[in-house]
């Protein structure tokens, strides 16, 4: 589709345009998240039972994350490294788990994760998490 000058149309410039971004969503691995090892499947009823204090869900297998995390002594609780989504090449950012996330039971992965989505301060852009379950790695 071109026009007299021999130069694409509008809608042309348009569907290859967003073709280019599908594509590049496609290559960049934008994509659901599974918060555990594929190759150890026996997980997955384990993971879609945990549930937080308050009896929610954890698992929906698109926002768990393996998580560096640490028990703050002062506080006596944990903390979480976590990164902001839209500045990945900013370092991350530490935050006090609450308690009524952490799960109790033994981790049987093995791997401290968080589950969370990110809330942000209109007037700044900073980040909170909102948080829905954490549970502690190897000696946790």
């Amino acid at each position: 589709m071109t026009n007299s000058n021999g130069r694409p149309t509008g809608l042309y410039q348009l569907i290859v345009a967003r073709m280019a971004g599908l594509s590049a969503a496609a290559f960049l691995g934008i994509s659901t998240a599974y918060p555990h090892d594929a190759m150890r499947p026996e997980l997955n009823t384990w993971f879609k039972s945990l549930k937080n204090k308050a009896g929610e869900a954890c698992c929906d297998t698109g926002d768990g994350h393996h998580a560096e995390a640490e028990w703050d002594m002062a506080k006596g609780g944990y903390r979480v490294l976590l990164k902001h989504p839209h500045r990945p090449t900013e370092p991350g950012q530490w935050f006090d788990v609450p308690y009524s996330v952490v799960i109790d039971e033994p981790n049987l992965s093995g791997i401290a994760m968080v589950w969370w989505a990110p809330s942000y301060d209109s007037r700044d852009g900073s980040m909170t998490p909102l948080w829905r379950c954490f549970i502690p790695g190897p000696g946790g």
